[in-house]
């Protein structure tokens, strides 16, 4: 009997801050992925000024078997790669590396790094895309799907015409 490998995705800040803004978010995701893998600066900037430590924040979101933070390389990349990423912030520039690292997608939200990430060849997705796939994939109901997508625009994580976009490709997934 073979064992499939673990499904693995990079995590960037943003998309960890919308699942903190949904109900069951860690949860959720946990049913996509086994593994969210992030930089060590996606961590620092999540912890920073809420927990003491990641553990703390690991075990206030049930996430320690869903999360690992991971090393970047620090062998220098391509000066194409560093050009196209020095105007974004650390944690953004150290997930786009660590998703070209370990060639997986990239879970990221902000438009900067997505274009960037888009360039490199990296596939991305946001936590409203997850949220269709997860529709697609009927993990979840699209009642489920509508209500998460709706706390993300509550929360002010997406704008309304991605939220109307989403949840009206939940709606004809189910």
């Amino acid at each position: 009997m073979s064992v499939s490998p673990p499904r693995q995705i990079v995590c960037d800040t943003g998309p960890l801050i919308s699942l903190e803004k949904i109900t069951s978010g860690h949860r959720f995701i946990g049913r996509l992925y086994d593994r969210l893998l992030v930089p060590s600066t996606v961590m620092d900037e999540l912890v920073a000024g809420q927990f003491e430590t990641k553990d703390a924040y690991l075990r206030h979101f049930d996430a320690e078997d869903l999360v690992f933070v991971e090393p970047v390389s620090e062998a220098s990349f391509t000066g194409t790669i560093e050009d196209q990423t020095e105007h974004l912030d650390d944690g953004e520039r150290e997930a786009i590396r660590l998703a070209i690292e370990r060639e997986l997608s990239l879970l990221i939200e902000e438009e900067a790094g997505r274009a960037v990430a888009r360039e490199l060849g990296i596939q991305i997705s946001g936590i409203a895309g997850q949220l269709l796939k997860a529709a697609r994939e009927g993990l979840i109901s699209a009642d489920e799907g509508v209500s998460k997508l709706t706390e993300l625009r509550r929360a002010g994580r997406i704008n309304q015409q991605l939220f109307e976009a989403v949840g009206a490709a939940i709606d004809n997934e189910v």
